[in-house]
């Protein structure tokens, strides 16, 4: 069966963050003593007893605003509603209920799902007889909470373990992890929703708009793929709040996390060195790496423009000709059938390793045509390699005087490797070791 989805809905600033922070154990959404932090939907996957759930944490609730992101988010607590299997409705008990708690309820009691009521900032017992009022609002599942120092969580996963199926969801080993990443208004959040076919991300015109990192799960060609959207990357010197510090935070944990990271680059504005530094960071954590150059359809073309530009990144940055290079049109869908394909065609060269076999009889004709040069009167000698890893991709090879051969040689071999064997996509480690 599919894993049941948790939503957690509210007005802003009743601690949903907060709550969900705890029940994962966590901290996984942003929390700031600042309204409207939460702008995206948040999911993560929660194990309580023996069954597991898709937890969602979602923007705060807020109904008849004209501003254009709280629009947005009003739309995305609607949507997170509507794919949840169960509701979680936060209000604070230390203030009357609002307008917004009951346009939540009306919504709730629409659409009829099992909903629990879960009262935040209760911190004792003794408070619980004075937020009676919020049984007003129809809900009979209820639980006094506080989020922030954890009481009664338990009884709150007990409440939610039984309106859960009895059937247990057993994680998928193989699922493969892609992160979507790159600097602010690229067109993350816009491919992330092209290729899920729905409005999953909040997309606007506002660099920024992404502060947390957003994941769901698709299939494509029978492969189950987490797809994450991340918040853009800026350089350090022009972050401007703590908000948007933990987010970039945020989004190197997720690189962290991945499998393949889809770097996307504005084609208007080209390859840059802020580009690179997210590249060589992706590359550094043995990630796979896809380069996407977006908003194809605003370049003025001529017979060889592709080529140049790849040329141009490719000069820019020349580990970049062993990775896939795309250029894509999110606007009108050009390409996008070949973004996952490569995804998951990076992904199998991770699952079997190349024949020991094969790799010594490449590296006898290697050192035959081109040897080590001899350092410091001592002839180099290369003795044997072996794959010892897939994921990262590493390679070992060894030798008399590990520590004496140059960078140019150990760049050669890799070349060499990368040249006999298909591993387009990801980056290759060396390890020299001492025979």
């Amino acid at each position: 069966m599919n894993i049941s989805t948790i939503g957690i809905l509210g007005r802003p600033n009743v601690g949903k963050s907060t709550l969900f922070n705890r029940l994962l154990g966590k901290q996984k959404s942003i929390v700031a003593p600042i309204e409207g932090v939460t702008r995206d939907r948040i999911v993560d996957k929660i194990e309580w007893l023996d069954k597991e759930f898709m937890l969602i944490d979602t923007g705060g609730y807020i109904p008849k605003s004209n501003d254009l992101i709280e629009k947005q988010v009003k739309l995305q607590a609607e949507v997170a509603s509507k794919e949840s299997d169960i509701l979680l409705l936060v209000v604070d008990g230390k203030e009357d209920i609002t307008s917004s708690d009951q346009s939540l309820v009306q919504i709730i009691h629409e659409l009829g799902k099992p909903c629990i009521l879960v009262i935040n900032k209760v911190d004792d017992k003794k408070q619980e007889k004075n937020v009676y009022d919020f049984y007003s609002l129809g809900i009979q599942n209820i639980v006094f909470i506080s989020a922030q120092n954890g009481r009664q969580v338990g009884l709150l996963l007990d409440k939610i373990y039984n309106l859960l199926p009895n059937e247990i969801h057993k994680k998928q080993s193989n699922d493969i992890s892609f992160a979507i990443v790159g600097m602010p208004n690229v067109g993350k959040s816009s491919l992330m929703n092209a290729l899920l076919d729905e409005e999953k991300s909040i997309v606007t015109d506002i660099a920024g708009t992404t502060r947390d990192s957003i994941d769901s799960y698709i299939k494509h060609n029978k492969k189950i793929i987490r797809i994450i959207d991340t918040a853009g990357l800026r350089k350090k010197t022009k972050i401007v709040d703590s908000i948007e510090f933990f987010s970039s935070v945020r989004t190197f944990r997720v690189i962290d996390d991945c499998n393949i990271a889809a770097v996307m680059i504005d084609a208007d504005k080209g390859f840059n060195t802020q580009d690179k530094n997210i590249i060589r960071y992706i590359v550094d954590r043995g990630k796979g790496v896809i380069i996407l150059v977006n908003k194809w359809d605003l370049i003025v073309k001529e017979t060889n423009t592709m080529k140049e530009m790849k040329d141009d990144i490719i000069s820019f940055y020349p580990y970049l000709q062993h990775h896939p290079i795309l250029f894509i049109s999110v606007k009108n869908k050009f390409r996008l059938d070949k973004i996952l394909n490569n995804v998951i065609a990076i992904h199998s060269k991770t699952i079997d390793k190349i024949k020991t076999s094969d790799l010594n009889c490449l590296l006898e004709n290697i050192t035959r045509k081109y040897p080590p040069p001899s350092i410091q009167g001592k002839q180099i000698k290369l003795n044997y390699i072996t794959q010892v890893s897939s994921f990262p991709l590493v390679f070992a090879i060894y030798t008399n005087y590990p520590r004496l051969i140059s960078v140019a040689y150990k760049r050669y071999l890799d070349n060499q490797i990368r040249a006999n064997f298909d591993l387009s996509g990801l980056p290759g480690k060396i390890s020299f070791r001492k025979k």
